[in-house]
């Protein structure tokens, strides 16, 4: 995808109609407030518009730009980027998660489900997909079984996998069971027995520091924001986070 152009762009050549509206429903209240800001004229920031070489798809700004032709401009300013519908619809259901008309519950249901019925959301962890939509990690795992259960998406049948710096696939139906007979399973070597301990001890001194850590979530939030290497510690503490997940699923 090319980089961003601000352009003005004829209202009546916007599309809205390519699945890029994540809300249930447009605030016209909001748009009327809008339209008279305009009107006066205030400078709202341009709506970002998807040209696919053929179309123009509205991706975020449905309240400004409806606001513009009710105020009577036949053109609006755009932030133009180049590249497919399937992309502007991905772009749309980040649109609104920190700034512009606050979202509802509803509205953040919505984007999570369009998300997940998404091509690109099919290889995405849930904690990839919450971070792009604005949402706990929860919401989308919890939308993710219902749709699998009602065959609106396919169930996933493995997933990958980090660990102890090695990266592999590993079955989802067998997260939560035990075999029922290991007999034909092959003796560990004594190195693999070894490398398996020194792995529960730093897991246990692991899972020791978090169970005694003092700090107030939000405080420890705000120091690793703080830091340069945020972005990888973030993705660290992701791995740890689903590496838990499995081993309670795999206890209980």
């Amino acid at each position: 995808m090319k980089g961003a152009d601000a352009v003005r762009l004829p209202i009546a050549e916007i599309r809205l109609d390519g699945g890029t509206q994540p809300r249930t429903a447009l605030d016209f209240t909001a748009i009327d407030d809008y339209a008279e800001a305009m009107a006066a004229g205030v400078q709202f920031p341009p709506v970002v518009v998807f040209h696919d070489g053929e179309h123009y798809w509205l991706a975020d700004g449905f309240h400004r730009l409806k606001a513009a032709f009710a105020s009577g401009f036949d053109a609006i300013d755009c932030e133009l980027r180049q590249s497919t519908l399937e992309d502007a619809q991905w772009y749309s259901f980040s649109a609104n998660k920190t700034n512009g008309l606050r979202r509802t519950n509803e509205d953040k249901q919505r984007a999570v489900k369009s998300a997940l019925l998404h091509p690109r959301a099919a290889e995405m962890s849930n904690s990839a997909i919450a971070r792009h939509v604005g949402v706990d990690e929860a919401t989308v795992r919890n939308w993710r079984t219902r749709l699998a259960a009602s065959s609106e998406i396919p169930k996933i049948d493995t997933r990958t996998v980090s660990r102890q710096g090695s990266t592999y696939k590993q079955r989802t139906t067998r997260i939560g069971r035990r075999s029922r007979t290991n007999a034909s399973a092959p003796d560990p070597e004594p190195s693999e027995l070894a490398h398996c301990s020194q792995t529960q001890d730093d897991l246990l001194r692991a899972v020791a520091v978090l169970a005694d850590c003092k700090a107030a979530p939000a405080g420890l939030a705000h120091e690793i924001l703080a830091r340069p290497g945020r972005e990888q510690i973030l993705a660290q503490m992701e791995k740890a986070h689903e590496f838990l997940a499995f081993c309670l699923a795999e206890i209980r």
